[in-house]
């Protein structure tokens, strides 16, 4: 309490032991030198419940020498005459303070409902009381921020009114394990608001118990988790797509594998049963030495493209010797498959990435070249690598067709496009990386960043070695 504060209220305390003491005198007529303390007792009930306890105990004071000093009969010497006035007096001072001690007790717990109740009215989470059988017997102003009813809607209904269809049985279960004086920790479910709309929530509940200490009632807390049951979604879909590109990169090595030793095996076969036929084709017909020769360019060709589609699927260049060798290798033959014009810019040293991030920039590569080749129009790409303190970056460009803004924005702001792009992003962000999409209406620049600290060349260098 300020000094301001407190000099008003024993201002307060002093001011009605004088207006008390007035009224007193002015009763005299009617009192004489009877009942001298009746209008003091008023005058220490009211700064026992409005002064606290410092201030009414000066009431008290105040109003006993006054009131011994004017209306008492009294020696020379000060001293009441008679015995009863002393033993007045003295009842006066002790059933004042008495008034005085329970009117303080009075005070602080009405101030403590108080602050209890701004602290249950302020607080984020919605509190709620109710009885067994399930009426609302409170409701804070969080609740009806996040259940859309107000106090005087929801008060004296059932508790069931924001509880889904689906989950009206929990309620019964819980109004049970009340009764039977149990408490309910962080209990998530679902509750529904006003506007039919669902909460993911977060409940806890404790009994509520009468003067006798039977449960009556309970009273609830609930948290809106929405936004972290949201989050945590988020979280569980971003690791589900990491882990199934994972698992494609797997696949596709192991087919890389089966494709070049399986396949690839058989058709070096082939060419040698091809080679052995093709010495003896002077004692074939002239027909079926040409079908010889056909054969023998049909195998070496489909030699060519399972070998093309097995490097494809995965490089053994990315693994054996890095990303700089195994972007030069993929470059090149992009350029002669698709009849683009296809430059690659690498950095001066040929620095060694952990291998989560060369598979991550070389299938970004793939995917964008891929995308250039299907969609651009271009006749020109280009892939730049460059490396600088505390990153990597990626950029793929052409001039082609573009991206309209509409599609920008949505990149921009995270939605998905296609699956391309979304692959794209979730290997980048799975590195901690991000992904840029630039267009000024005359072609594309993907630029993929990934943040490439000391930490991260020890383990790519230990990975090696």
């Amino acid at each position: 309490m300020s000094k301001g504060g407190a000099a008003f209220r024993y201002s307060v305390a002093i001011i009605a032991s004088a207006i008390a003491l007035y009224i007193r005198y002015l009763l005299t007529p009617l009192l004489g030198n009877q009942n001298e303390y009746h209008t003091m007792w008023l005058a220490v009930v009211f700064s026992a419940w409005y002064c606290g306890l410092g201030p009414s105990i000066v009431t008290a004071l105040l109003g006993t020498l006054g009131i011994w000093y004017w209306f008492l009969p009294v020696s020379r010497w000060g001293i009441p005459q008679k015995k009863g006035d002393v033993y007045g007096m003295l009842g006066f001072l002790v059933f004042s303070f008495a008034i005085i001690a329970l009117g303080e007790s009075n005070r602080r717990g009405f101030a403590a409902q108080s602050r209890l109740a701004a602290i249950v009215d302020s607080s984020d989470d919605a509190i709620i009381s109710k009885t067994l059988d399930g009426t609302i017997t409170s409701w804070n102003r969080s609740a009806e921020r996040l259940f859309g009813y107000s106090e005087a809607e929801a008060i004296g209904r059932n508790i069931r009114l924001i509880v889904p269809q689906d989950r009206q049985h929990e309620e019964a279960i819980i109004l049970e394990r009340i009764g039977r004086d149990e408490r309910i920790e962080h209990f998530e479910t679902i509750r529904v608001r006003k506007d039919g709309s669902m909460l993911d929530i977060s409940l806890s509940i404790s009994p509520v118990k009468d003067a006798t200490g039977r449960v009556s009632g309970a009273s609830k807390v609930a948290r809106d988790i929405t936004q972290r049951k949201e989050a945590e979604k988020a979280i569980k879909e971003r690791e589900f797509s990491w882990r199934l590109l994972k698992l494609q990169d797997q696949e596709k090595r192991r087919v890389a594998r089966e494709l070049h030793d399986g396949v690839g095996q058989l058709l070096a076969a082939m060419s040698m049963n091809a080679v052995m036929i093709d010495m003896e084709k002077a004692k074939l017909s002239p027909d079926t030495a040409g079908c010889v020769d056909e054969n023998s360019r049909l195998i070496e060709q489909a030699s060519a493209d399972i070998r093309t589609m097995s490097y494809l699927f995965h490089p053994p260049l990315l693994d054996e010797v890095g990303l700089q060798s195994a972007l030069k290798w993929y470059v090149e033959g992009f350029a002669e498959r698709s009849k683009i014009a296809t430059e690659l810019e690498l950095p001066k040293e040929q620095e060694r990435f952990p291998q989560d991030y060369e598979l991550c920039l070389f299938r970004i590569t793939q995917e964008c070249l891929t995308n250039i080749h299907r969609h651009s129009g271009s006749s020109t790409a280009r892939v730049r690598l460059t490396r600088s303190p505390g990153e990597i970056k990626l950029e793929v460009s052409d001039e082609g067709k573009g991206l309209d803004r509409e599609i920008q924005s949505k990149i921009a702001s995270g939605e998905s496009v296609g699956v391309g792009f979304r692959g794209m992003r979730e290997r980048l962000r799975a590195l901690g990386g991000k992904l840029e999409v630039r267009s000024n209406g005359k072609g594309i620049t993907v630029i993929a960043t990934l943040p490439f600290a000391e930490a991260a060349r020890s383990a790519a260098s230990s990975s090696l070695g």
